[in-house]
């Protein structure tokens, strides 16, 4: 047993299994420590928007629709290298037993061509595999505009006017604090108003008289 198992490793350790093998230990490392140490899956994401100069931007764009095809970024990064690491694993044990040349196993040139091999296929794989789980890690915005229109308000400033004027909304824990407009007329302070429109380049909510009509 002790013979299989050793096999097993120099298999698993050596030609193009290396490389694979390697980035496996690491993933089960991380997700060890994470457990241990209590690691936010987020904490190693990356924004894939950036800044440059326009050949810069060029080269770059290139790169982030190839990332964005993979779902790169469209789920935590430390969800899809994990899952590209058993992938990349899995890959490259199995074809190593089924497809590759066992006389050039070891020949670095060789090895190279094996490797890239396996790393396309198993980045392709892992697109397929989360796929279902690109929305589900999208953070839901609480308190939308969409969702502030037809609620009520409380005036908090002495008066709200077409010019002037804040609204206190409740919602799940602190109350919100809106800075809001009348179409029309003014409202009194402590007066309940209701939320009709917003302006977003202004960042200001339209209301009019509670109960009156829309």
């Amino acid at each position: 047993m002790w013979t299989e198992f050793s096999n097993f490793l120099y298999v698993c350790f050596t030609g193009a299994s290396l490389p694979a093998s390697t980035l496996l230990v690491a993933a089960l490392l991380y997700w060890l420590l994470s457990v241990l140490a209590g690691l936010d899956i987020d904490f190693l994401d990356f924004d894939l928007d950036v800044d440059g100069s326009p050949d810069v931007d060029a080269t770059l764009s290139v790169g982030l629709v190839v990332l964005r095809f993979l779902n790169i970024g469209r789920v935590p990064l430390v969800v899809w290298g994990s899952l590209f690491a058993v992938t990349f694993w899995l890959v490259s044990m199995l074809l190593n037993r089924w497809m590759d040349d066992p006389a050039t196993r070891l020949e670095w040139w060789y090895v190279a061509q094996f490797v890239l091999r396996n790393v396309v296929v198993s980045a392709l794989l892992t697109k397929v595999f989360t796929q279902p789980l690109r929305d589900k890690f999208e953070p839901v915005e609480p308190n939308t505009a969409q969702d502030l229109i037809g609620r009520q308000c409380m005036i908090t400033t002495s008066e709200v006017t077409a010019t002037f004027g804040q609204g206190q909304v409740q919602a799940e824990g602190a109350p919100l604090l809106l800075d809001i407009r009348t179409q029309e007329g003014s409202l009194p302070k402590g007066s309940h108003a209701t939320i009709v429109g917003f302006d977003p380049e202004k960042n200001v909510y339209f209301v009019t008289k509670a109960n009156a009509e829309v």
